[in-house]
Parts: structure tokens; C-alpha cells; sequence
């Protein structure tokens, strides 16, 4: 009997890795699953079992503007599906897009397990050029027990592109939730970012799973500062930067929203190879410095 081609037989035990491997998908704040775009279709396309997470007082369907959330239990969240899916998987990755890059930034500096994080337009803090002078004196009527209140999204919504950007407007005013998350954030849940943003900014040195960042160096709610801070302070083997140029915040429904999702993919595959092929290690070692895209 006539044995495989190695290609053939090579890309068999690849295909069998990704079927092995679980992707949780980490929304904006008080956003959903629709802000990820085309991702979650690649990724099931790519053979990998998707996980999309809606967290209690995080997640849009689930928000209660006059509960106050605590980031830790976000990350609570996460944590005990990431172990779970341990006792399924060989391998689990986290993507994440805004605040949903920063809690998976939290999460894997908190543990080991995790082969790979992606993070799309991370936020440790809010410095982009469409943020107010005054949104760092919004703590002060919060401190003084001013609570009930919401920050509403406004133009440009974090898109670039104009008639996407119409249909998002129209879209929040009728429904109160798009593709860039839901028309306003409570304070009481702002509150709670600012925490997380703080927790992350002092504990990146402990992430060590592959990071992808990809960042736009126009984003109006997290200057590209963001980015660079990760990929200056983390301590992965592997770390790669796209930067894009034509999009806003919310790059997976931009101008640029395919790049996103086939870096994404790109990466998670090669990643997942990396886990379990010398040759796959080599490759991918070798095309993690740093690309810019303009």
C-alpha cells in the first residue's frame, strides 16, 4: 500500500492541531459579538472551535447600568472557561478587540495556559484624538457619588469609513447596540475599566503566550501609545504588530477589516503549528518582527 505524500500528510496533522485548538472571542465593552466582523467566520473556517462569551455586567445583553461591576470578576470569567476548555483542547487562544484586548491582556497575565492572544486595538488608556480634555475630571463626580450616568458614543463612532459609519448611527439610534457596541457606557462600568487598564499596565512584563497586535495609527479612542506599550513590556517569545492606516478604533468593520481578519487568522495558525512543529517554530520565529502597514 502506498503511503501519504509528506505535504499531504504534513497538512493532515496540522488540520488535526487546529481541531484541537479553541479561540475565545472578547468583545468591547458593553458590546457584543457583532463587533468582531468577518473573525469568527474565518476562524471557524480555519477548523478551530469558537468560543464567543457573554460576561455578566460586560457583555451589552447583559448590562445593568445600576450594578456595579468589579473587572476582576471579568476576568473571573474568562479564566474559569479558559481551564475548562483545557480539559477539552490541547490549546487556547484569546482574541480581543478594545477593552476585550485589554481583559485578555489581564487574563494572560494572570495564567500560563493560554498558547496565543490577538489583541485589536487594545486600550490602557483612553488618549485618542477624539477623547475630551475634560474625560479625566468624569472620575471626580463619580468619586463624589454622581453614578447614574452614561457616556454616549458620537461620531466618528470608531470608523473611518463614511457609509459604514451611517449605518452604525442608524443602527444604535434604532436598536442601542451595532457594530461598535452599544450606544453608551455606564459610568459605574467605565469605572471599572479604568481598573482594569491600571491592573494591565503594571502586570504586562507576566504575559508570555505569542501576541499579534494590530493597532491604526489614526484611532481616535486609544493613541497607537497603546499599542507600543504592549509590544514594549510583555515578555513573549513571539510578538507581531500590524499597524494600519486606513481605520479607525473599530478595525474589524473598517476600511481595513480584511487585513484584520487574515493577520488574525494567519497568526493563530502559525501559532498553533509553532506549538507542535520544528519546522513551523522556525518559521514563525522568523516572521515575528515587527510589520508596518501605511
Amino acid at each position: 500500500m502506498n503511503s501519504k505524500p509528506r505535504s499531504q500528510y504534513e497538512s493532515e496533522r496540522r488540520r488535526e492541531r487546529r481541531a484541537d485548538h479553541a479561540v475565545i472571542l472578547l468583545h468591547g465593552l458593553c458590546g457584543s459579538v457583532l463587533e468582531m466582523g468577518s473573525i469568527p467566520k474565518a476562524l471557524k473556517a480555519m477548523n478551530c472551535t469558537l468560543v464567543i462569551m457573554n460576561i455578566p455586567n460586560y457583555s451589552a445583553a447583559l448590562t445593568d447600568p445600576l450594578v456595579t461591576p468589579n473587572w476582576m470578576d471579568w476576568c473571573a470569567a474568562v479564566e474559569h472557561k479558559v481551564l475548562r476548555l483545557k480539559e477539552e483542547f490541547k490549546t487556547v487562544s484569546l482574541c480581543g478587540l478594545s477593552m476585550g484586548a485589554t481583559l485578555a491582556l489581564a487574563v494572560a497575565s494572570r495564567h500560563n495556559e493560554l498558547l496565543s492572544i490577538v489583541l485589536l486595538s487594545p486600550v490602557l488608556q483612553y488618549d485618542g484624538w477624539s477623547i475630551p480634555w475634560y474625560h479625566r475630571m468624569m472620575n471626580i463626580p463619580y468619586m463624589l457619588g454622581y453614578r447614574n450616568w452614561s457616556y454616549k458614543e458620537r461620531d466618528p463612532y470608531g470608523i473611518k469609513n463614511f457609509v459604514m459609519r451611517q449605518r452604525v448611527a442608524n443602527a444604535l439610534k434604532k436598536e442601542g447596540v451595532a457594530e461598535v457596541g452599544a450606544s453608551a457606557i455606564p459610568a459605574r462600568h467605565l469605572w471599572a475599566a479604568q481598573k482594569l487598564m491600571a491592573y494591565v499596565r503594571h502586570s504586562l512584563s507576566l504575559v508570555r503566550a505569542h501576541t499579534l497586535v494590530i493597532h491604526s495609527i489614526d484611532d481616535e479612542t486609544a493613541s497607537p501609545k497603546n499599542a507600543e506599550m504592549v509590544l514594549k513590556n510583555i515578555h513573549a517569545e513571539v510578538r507581531k504588530a500590524v499597524w494600519l492606516g486606513d481605520c479607525y478604533h473599530i478595525i474589524t468593520v473598517d476600511n481595513e477589516r480584511e487585513i484584520v481578519t487574515n493577520e488574525t487568522v494567519q497568526f493563530l495558525k502559525r501559532s498553533i503549528d509553532f506549538h507542535g512543529d520544528d519546522v513551523a517554530r522556525k518559521d514563525l520565529a522568523s516572521n515575528s518582527a515587527l510589520k508596518d502597514r501605511r
